[in-house]
């Protein structure tokens, strides 16, 4: 069989969450941390094993037996532990060597297993994360992860990268070899993922403003009137919300994503465009149109991974800061802005990626009113030392 179709199989399977067995193998570092814990020396058994009779045992989840490495290409034995003196554990303890002292012990994911049927043990040798988790049935891939989760199984969206895979019977090789392993963990992940994220998402509808701007983008006074102290607690309240705001004065506003980005469009980041009377600026492009703005605009890569940005932003922030982007925009209509008048200001936050502003996922507009008065916008746009315009013409000149 081709190797592209073996994918697609491991991918439906995968989707199907249909995980029945498996078997594994770890890497040279992990073995060398293995073999440097107790039962792993002299007395217990110093030659590689041979745990065929592991194969007579049987447990529950089907786990127990000989397994055989890919690429390490001896033979290791998996144990099944439901309790232990007289607790119930659900581990499972690795071989290498005879003995009956396990080199290594994995805590079970047990949520996985009572919810998707995923059987994934874990455990963390000398700050190492390793996991195995049954790609097939009899068929573990051993997995490693640069994600720190202080002992306990990384979160579904965390990169994992597979290193090796086991098998209780080596024909099964011909069918997963790493990269078919890889893809059915990432296709696993996904599925989990997926779930966790339709629960956050229940959550979030409990509170008012993301239940009303789902999609959109809320607008206030300041970035302290958004209020987000712990994940998906959005606690700000709908009252603080604007329509209208003074030009050239702080604003404020967060967008209220439908979905993440790193599943709606893996590998893109955020970008923002401002539209006003016939003018559209983009924070990508300005970034992208000189060496000092390439410096001073970062990528929005932070919130790929939340429902909405966790800290708010200003396109004149309440704490002296503003968006280069809006900026140019207030630069390029210096000249068309009148006293009295009212203009709407839509902001979209895009997906972005390779260059270009795939989609949108948040949208708002707010009325711009040009007020009057000495301390009015005139002042806050175009003072030759504090207004935003002159700022604005200085930075470009650089």
């Amino acid at each position: 069989m081709k190797k592209t179709s073996l994918i697609i199989v491991a991918l439906t399977t995968a989707l199907a969450f249909n995980t029945e067995s498996v078997s594994a193998q770890f890497g040279k570092k992990l073995k060398d941390k293995m073999g440097e814990s107790k039962g792993g020396g002299k007395g217990e058994g110093e030659k590689a094993g041979k745990f065929s009779s592991f194969n007579e045992e049987a447990d529950e989840m089907g786990v127990t037996g000989e397994y055989f490495g890919l690429i390490d290409k001896r033979s290791f034995g998996f144990r099944f532990v439901k309790e232990a003196d007289g607790k119930l554990v659900n581990k499972l303890d690795y071989f290498e060597k005879k003995g009956t002292t396990p080199q290594l012990s994995l805590s079970m994911k047990e949520s996985y297993f009572q919810k998707n049927k995923v059987k994934l043990f874990h455990a963390v040798v000398s700050n190492t994360y390793v996991e195995l988790l049954e790609v097939d049935p009899g068929v573990f891939a051993q997995i490693k992860s640069d994600y720190n989760n202080n002992g306990n199984a990384v979160p579904p969206d965390a990169k994992r990268t597979v290193v090796d895979v086991y098998a209780k019977e080596k024909s099964k090789f011909e069918t997963w070899d790493v990269e078919t392993s890889q893809a059915k963990v990432e296709m696993i992940m996904i599925a989990l993922n997926t779930e966790n994220l339709a629960k956050i998402k229940e959550k979030l509808m409990n509170f008012d403003s993301y239940k009303k701007y789902k999609g959109k983008i809320a607008f206030a006074k300041g970035t302290n009137y958004f209020r987000n102290d712990r994940d998906y607690e959005p606690k700000e309240k709908l009252e603080w919300m604007i329509t209208k705001s003074e030009l050239g004065n702080t604003l404020a506003f967060k967008p209220y994503f439908d979905q993440i980005l790193a599943v709606t469009h893996p590998g893109a980041w955020f970008n923002i465009t401002y539209e006003m009377a016939g003018e559209k600026t983009d924070r990508e492009a300005l970034r992208k149109s000189s060496t000092f703005f390439s410096k001073n605009i970062p990528l929005m890569e932070k919130d790929k991974d939340q429902f909405y940005f966790f800290y708010a932003r200003g396109p004149i922030d309440n704490n002296g800061s503003a968006d280069y982007a809006y900026l140019e925009l207030l630069r390029k209509l210096k000249d068309k802005l009148k006293e009295g008048q009212t203009y709407d200001l839509k902001v979209t936050v895009w997906a972005f990626k390779d260059g270009e502003n795939i989609a949108p996922v948040a949208e708002g507009i707010v009325q711009q009113e040009y007020t009057k008065g000495e301390t009015g916008s005139k002042k806050l746009l175009s003072d030759p030392v504090s207004g935003w315009i002159p700022k604005m013409e200085k930075w470009i000149d650089e």
